[in-house]
């Protein structure tokens, strides 16, 4: 998880989850407890106009009107609605049309009490007294049960509708997360552009008009970029004063080559590759490849052109298969030494042809048909080695290729090529 979006989009889409999973369950058990409280009370006062409307004669005898009760469905047979009076003995003594069965009372409440029970149904119950002539009293129990509540189906209504509404604000809360979010990461795709344009050369710094969070971070990089432009001029300035000192010397040996001696011809030869070599080292030291990407195929094209020239006659034969898409971020010039060394050692080790061209992984590979690498390949990329000692050259040329390669963080592998020959394959980032 390397994007800091899908970081930040998960961890809040997460606590988001969890609030709304939370919101919900404690309004349905709200609503759960709100309907039991509103459905004890309707029965309590069903109860109530129960006992406004019960008589007891002498003999104890119960008898109800229920046209004053406000509850039509005790009058309907197996309505779901119905009301007993029992004894304390747990008799009925009283009971509504609605009911057809005998319900079974196990326990009576006290007097005063209220009992209320939800389970699968709703029912309540009360302990009265009633007090006849004299003395005499009797205890009863009045229960008033409904199987079929309109609140109970309201409230299941009102609970799908409650998640459907919670569904509905958790979308708008993640979209609106969302747009929070491209919002709050604008500056770092600000700097993300710009740099892209300092890559490609297009500017030299970074705008610093930032929230004040990733300001320094603008102002460390911009530090950066002018301690390597500094660094870069510098090197341009002891490049320039190297070449002007190197004027006069090299300017005598070429004179002297006119007198066609092989040892100054030699000298003058390991001259220029030492300077070549340092020059290229002082070039890419330190370098960032701040820099746009470069098509590498025309720059192989014009490498092959020379190659051409060089060996002609020698029935050697270029080939450049690479792709015309192909780029890599990386200075032209350093392509060009990069590219040059390979292919003019491809070109002198191999026996009939050279190829440049990419792998199935991608990767930049140069391949001819000659002997190949011997056993110690690795040590070839060190300065002054060579693989053939039989042919001109200082063996600078793959330590040359290896510092570039470096210098951008690739990385440089030999290797036996499908041709029988050497294989120089190239990593890239």
């Amino acid at each position: 998880m390397n994007s800091l979006r899908w970081r930040l989009l998960s961890s809040a889409g997460g606590i988001l989850l969890i609030f709304v999973l939370l919101t919900g369950f404690g309004l349905e058990a709200a609503l759960s407890n709100y309907t039991r409280i509103a459905e004890f009370e309707r029965l309590q006062g069903l109860a109530f106009s129960l006992l406004g409307a019960t008589e007891v004669d002498a003999d104890w005898n119960i008898s109800s009107d229920l046209s004053r009760v406000p509850a039509p469905r005790l009058n309907q047979p197996d309505s779901g609605l119905f009301a007993v009076i029992v004894d304390e003995h747990g008799v009925i003594r009283w009971r509504s049309p609605s009911l057809l069965g005998i319900p079974k009372v196990t326990e009576l409440p006290r007097l005063d009490e209220w009992r209320f029970h939800s389970d699968g149904y709703y029912s309540v119950s009360y302990g009265f007294e009633w007090l006849g002539d004299g003395d005499d009293a009797h205890q009863f129990g009045l229960l008033v049960s409904e199987s079929a509540s309109p609140l109970e189906s309201r409230r299941e209504w009102l609970i799908h509708r409650l998640w459907w509404w919670v569904t509905v604000i958790s979308a708008a809360l993640l979209v609106s997360l969302l747009i929070l979010m491209y919002w709050g990461l604008k500056p770092l795709r600000k700097i993300r552009q710009e740099l892209e344009e300092i890559r490609a050369g297009g500017r030299s710094q970074l705008d610093e008009q930032l929230p004040s969070e990733i300001a320094p971070l603008a102002e460390s990089v911009n530090a950066l970029l002018a301690h390597e432009q500094k660094q870069k001029q510098r090197f341009r300035n002891a490049l320039a004063d190297l070449a002007h000192s190197l004027k006069t010397p090299l300017a005598v040996l070429r004179n002297e080559l006119d007198k066609k001696d092989p040892v100054l011809k030699e000298t003058l030869d390991q001259m220029d590759q030492i300077i070549a070599y340092q020059l290229q080292k002082a070039a890419t030291a330190g370098s960032v490849p701040m820099t746009e990407k470069r098509r590498v195929k025309p720059v192989v094209s014009r490498i092959f052109t020379a190659m051409e020239k060089v060996y002609a006659g020698q029935g050697k034969r270029f080939r450049n298969e690479l792709p015309e898409n192909f780029r890599l971020y990386i200075d032209e010039s350093d392509l060009l030494e990069l590219l040059g060394n390979l292919v003019e050692n491809a070109a002198k080790y191999g026996r009939t042809q050279v190829i440049v061209r990419l792998n199935a992984a991608h990767e930049l590979c140069v391949d001819d048909d000659g002997v190949g690498f011997p056993d110690n390949a690795s040590e070839l990329v060190e300065r002054g080695r060579r693989a053939d000692s039989r042919l001109p050259g200082q063996g600078i040329g793959l330590s040359i290729v290896k510092e570039i390669i470096e210098a951008y963080g690739w990385q440089l592998i030999l290797e036996t090529s499908p041709l029988g020959g050497a294989r120089v394959r190239i990593l890239v980032k």
